[in-house]
């Protein structure tokens, strides 16, 4: 397994903004296992290998491995856990114009608009209403449609990013099949939706990681 790539900020680098008067708000990894350990079997935890939330990107696939040589689920499980995302992703393209006016198809604007609708204080509210034994609160749902539209973002614009299908359904990665990279896009929605990531700017995050994949994960130049 090698190092992660540079890719997020990690929450050290925030938005310019005051937040002397924004509540604080709990990790990503004390979220994770509120709001998402409670659903995994013993055996897909054992599989997963991590505790909580995974890196952002991580390379631990042979470059040129397809995805069906990844996915350890059957192909009827795959199928319903491709049907599950898509279902999220469509309640994304119903649910977000109501409150965001978004409009035409799932694009870096919608996760930008999302990104900044949820402020710190929304997130706190989000994490207060939502009830962790209750598999259809609002945190997890959030969560899993931010994580949802994202891949669907990134899969549309970069055809060498097609999905490895997980149980549970977040467990889902984008490949990179020439790296051998994985991208986690459920678990960066953990993370916006915690201390760790909530001002980190998810549109400058998905450009980072598309420049990436197109440059064979060269770091950028920073002169």
């Amino acid at each position: 397994m090698l190092p992660d790539p540079p890719l997020g900020t990690g929450g050290r680098r925030r938005r310019e903004a005051n937040l002397a008067d924004s509540p604080s708000l709990p990790g990503c990894d004390e979220l994770f296992l509120r709001y998402f350990d409670r659903w995994y079997e013993a055996d897909d935890r054992e599989r997963k290998g991590v505790p909580a939330t995974r890196p952002d990107v991580i390379r631990d696939v042979r470059p040129g491995t397809r995805p069906d040589q990844v996915c350890a689920l059957t192909p009827d499980s795959c199928a319903q856990v491709a049907a599950r995302i898509a279902r999220m992703q469509q309640a994304v393209r119903g649910d977000w114009p109501r409150y965001l006016k978004t409009q035409g198809e799932i694009s870096p604007a919608w996760i930008d608009a999302f990104d900044r609708h949820y402020n710190r204080t929304r997130i706190a509210a989000v994490i207060a209403r939502s009830t962790p034994t209750d598999f259809s609160n609002d945190y997890l749902v959030l969560c899993c449609e931010l994580g949802a539209a994202i891949g669907y973002v990134l899969n549309r614009a970069e055809p060498q990013l097609p999905w490895v299908y997980e149980w549970p359904y977040w467990e889902s990665c984008l490949l990179d099949v020439p790296s051998g990279n994985r991208i986690h896009v459920f678990h960066w929605a953990i993370k916006k939706f915690s201390d760790y990531g909530a001002e980190d700017g998810l549109e400058g995050k998905l450009r980072c990681c598309r420049e990436l994949v197109r440059s064979g994960w060269r770091a950028p130049r920073t002169t």
